[in-house]
């Protein structure tokens, strides 16, 4: 079998999901299955090679104007196109994570679907809509635009286009049962719920410090867009009120690295901001924190399931977190490690969170047994195995 991973948003230097993506192609590799990555990118003029399984693949950079997010749209669409049909006859499956609905798209997969499996990380329409709050209609030329390219044309195409793709297509994953749902809703015949996983081996285990009079947090933020889901507004706003009607308090710092735009993060005194960290940094920084925040306000995506990349890194790095969400991965063993909160927008009950650290922190095992369970429910070995009999039974 062979298999063709097709990523459009990738970038030539590394990203959160990106390193997903290759996490994946990595897996299926190992299961025995051929799997090469094709990276479409406007950063390149000529094929250029990644590695031995991944080449970015060059994207006509689109120069208007007006707006210049369809126009680029369109020209993705065409490479994606040029290249399925040349590769078509030597490949069993193109796995592609979605890159949205458009009309173009659409007459691609009409012509090519039976061999197209598309991965769904969220339902679309939700999205979308969530996304629409930061785009809203206004009159003047600049408001005008970003609401036809960010939030009308994006919406449209769902609507006009989504449920047409999905019956096209061989097949969709979804990474929650929930999103799964939404697929079939759409029109999708074949539909294969697949978490998200992570490849353990690449994340260090930690050393973890003392808990003693100051609680460190952690929040990674690895998207530059804005993503209110992650719910960083909810708990700013508790750990606010915390402070505001707590005494004898323990210190809270809250520590924020990834990409954000600039005054996305709110000054505090409490807030430590820093940039994209990989390597011994992210190391460094792991081994000072006490807990992890996961999303917490996962509702505004109209979602009640969710499968964090980073409630598995901090697993595998045996780091205890908070979340607001169902994790169909988390089982009644992860609550040692795990303290859930409601999928609202109540404040966060920082004492609560306080104890749960205290208590988490005092099993000096912990973070092994987190590891352990990493390897055993999380890597991608794990998961990748399940794609490839799924793909086998189509």
């Amino acid at each position: 079998m062979k298999i063709i991973y097709i990523f459009t948003s990738p970038t030539l230097t590394s990203s959160s999901v990106q390193n997903k993506v290759l996490s994946q192609i990595e897996a299926i590799n190992q299961s025995g299955v051929l799997c090469i990555g094709a990276f479409f990118s406007t950063q390149i003029v000529d094929e250029t090679k990644l590695n031995d399984k991944v080449s970015f693949y060059p994207v006509v950079k689109a120069k208007q104007s007006f707006f210049n997010k369809i126009y680029q749209r369109r020209q993705l669409d065409k490479a994606l196109y040029d290249f399925i049909e040349r590769e078509y006859a030597d490949t069993d499956f193109f796995y592609i994570r979605n890159p949205g609905s458009t009309f173009l798209f659409t007459k691609l997969v009409k012509r090519f679907g039976k061999k197209i499996v598309i991965e769904h990380q969220s339902k679309e329409l939700d999205e979308i809509k969530s996304l629409m709050k930061e785009n809203v209609f206004g009159l003047k030329p600049s408001k005008f635009l970003s609401w036809f390219q960010y939030s009308f044309w994006p919406f449209y195409n769902e609507v006009l286009f989504g449920h047409r793709i999905n019956k096209k297509i061989r097949a969709s994953i979804a990474v929650t049962n929930e999103i799964a749902q939404f697929q079939r809703q759409k029109g999708s015949k074949n539909v294969f719920t697949i978490t998200n996983g992570i490849t353990v081996k690449n994340y260090s285990l930690r050393q973890p410090v003392e808990f003693k009079s100051e609680l460190n947090l952690l929040f990674l933020k690895g998207s530059s867009g804005y993503s209110p889901w992650n719910g960083f507004d909810r708990l700013v706003d508790s750990i606010d009120h915390y402070y505001l009607n707590i005494e004898n308090k323990a210190e809270i710092k809250l520590f924020v690295y990834g990409n954000h735009s600039e005054g996305e993060i709110p000054k505090r005194d409490y807030i430590v901001e820093g940039g994209y960290l990989t390597g011994v940094e992210l190391d460094t920084i792991f081994n000072q924190i006490h807990i992890g925040v996961s999303g917490i306000q996962v509702y505004l995506k109209n979602f009640k399931e969710a499968t964090s990349l980073k409630i598995r890194e901090y697993i595998a790095r045996g780091l205890p977190f908070i979340y607001a969400y169902t994790d169909p991965d988390l089982n009644e063993d992860s609550k040692e490690f795990a303290l859930e909160f409601p999928n609202d927008d109540s404040l966060i009950d920082m004492e609560k969170v306080i104890e749960f650290a205290k208590k988490a922190l005092e099993d000096k095992e912990l973070p092994q047994k987190m590891r352990k369970y990493a390897e055993e429910h999380l890597d991608y070995e794990v998961k990748m195995k399940k794609l490839y009999q799924e793909l086998q039974r189509l």
